[in-house]
């Protein structure tokens, strides 16, 4: 990544003079050469701290009374600073240490900052690093309040910002909610079920109804998916998490559950497919959605579970022919049930290849 070329954080002092330094310049300003060796020090401009004494040659090499004068306070100012400067700075190198993992979601494209902890600052859209924790934790609170799993409030925070960033970029039309039923209602989809192009094209074929489709790759401790209304169009956001196809349509047709039964309602998924128990009223609408349009309603799963509490032996290709779907959705819901998950088939699929 071209961005881990910069410094991770910059040492403000790299920025000020020492008094060795400025002592230098004077003296290069001045067109006296050898001056290093006339007063007498190596690698002046490093110094941080000069005697009285070198002050003084200083002044009678200048000719100018004053200069010691001036430096001894430039000297008091730069050692009197340099213990805030450098707690600053190691509390920015802490910072970094918590924040650097967002960075393969900047996707080269904040690079103006003087160094990489201030390129993540633009990326999140703050003046400080302050902000980033404080809206963090605040979507890390909606998150909690939907799931009873342990969330990153920094990935979240860094996964929905990408996905914010993306939706911005595709200058949506208004949103058509009858043309994205049309869409589903004609399963066109259907036959490129296994086609991972196909499903990476998806996000320009929503943008026809004003669907906001973004794929952001997993952090860890984050979600599976995620729908927010902006400007009353649905966002809806995609992670690669266990980077499984057939998850990947199972969580698009869940959010598109939402997008119709549940507007302007921000909702994120921490599982999909959690016990019954734990699913409230919109998530089990959610899931009757999806299993509608993916798996012909809910008998399927039923059968699996009941089938394997009884010991029966299944196969992904019989229960496709009994319930008239495709083999890879009898995987799908054998995986779930862990019956034999080594031997279901599966199809891989990641987002991160696509930024590349």
């Amino acid at each position: 990544m071209a961005a881990l070329e910069k410094i991770p954080v910059l040492n403000p002092l790299m920025l000020r003079n020492t008094v060795g330094g400025e002592l230098a310049d004077i003296f290069e300003a001045c067109g006296i050469e050898n001056f290093e060796a006339r007063i007498g020090i190596r690698d002046l401009r490093k110094k941080e701290r000069l005697s009285n004494n070198v002050l003084r040659k200083a002044s009678d090499i200048l000719g100018d009374s004053n200069i010691s004068e001036y430096l001894a306070d430039f000297q008091k100012e730069y050692l009197e600073e340099k213990p805030r400067y450098m707690a600053n700075y190691n509390q920015a190198k802490k910072t970094y240490t918590k924040l650097k993992k967002v960075l393969p979601l900047l996707r080269g494209e904040f690079m103006k900052g003087y160094d990489i902890l201030d390129d993540i600052l633009d990326f999140f859209g703050v003046d400080s690093e302050t902000e980033i924790f404080e809206t963090s934790e605040k979507q890390a609170a909606l998150f909690r309040t939907q799931n009873k799993i342990e969330v990153d409030s920094i990935n979240l925070h860094a996964w929905l910002r990408r996905g914010e960033l993306d939706f911005k970029a595709l200058n949506l039309p208004d949103y058509d909610e009858e043309r994205l039923m049309m869409w589903i209602e004609s399963k066109e989809w259907m036959s490129h079920i296994e086609d991972v192009d196909y499903f990476k094209s998806l996000p320009s074929i929503f943008s026809r109804f004003g669907v906001g489709l973004v794929f952001v790759p997993s952090l860890p401790k984050t979600v599976y998916g995620a729908i927010r209304w902006i400007e009353d169009k649905p966002l809806i956001q995609i992670s690669d998490r266990g980077h499984d196809l057939i998850s990947c349509w199972f969580t698009l047709f869940h959010e598109l559950g939402h997008a119709v039964k549940h507007k302007n309602v921000e909702i994120y998924e921490g599982e999909i497919n959690e016990s019954k128990a734990k699913q409230n009223k919109r998530e089990k609408e959610a899931n009757k959605f999806a299993n509608e349009y993916l798996f012909n309603g809910d008998a399927l799963r039923k059968a699996v579970f009941d089938r394997k509490r009884a010991g029966l032996t299944m196969s992904a290709n019989l229960l496709a022919d009994e319930f008239n779907v495709k083999p890879i959705f009898a995987s799908y819901w054998l995986i779930k049930a862990q019956y034999a998950p080594a031997f279901q088939r599966r199809i891989q699929i990641d987002f991160e290849s696509q930024y590349q």
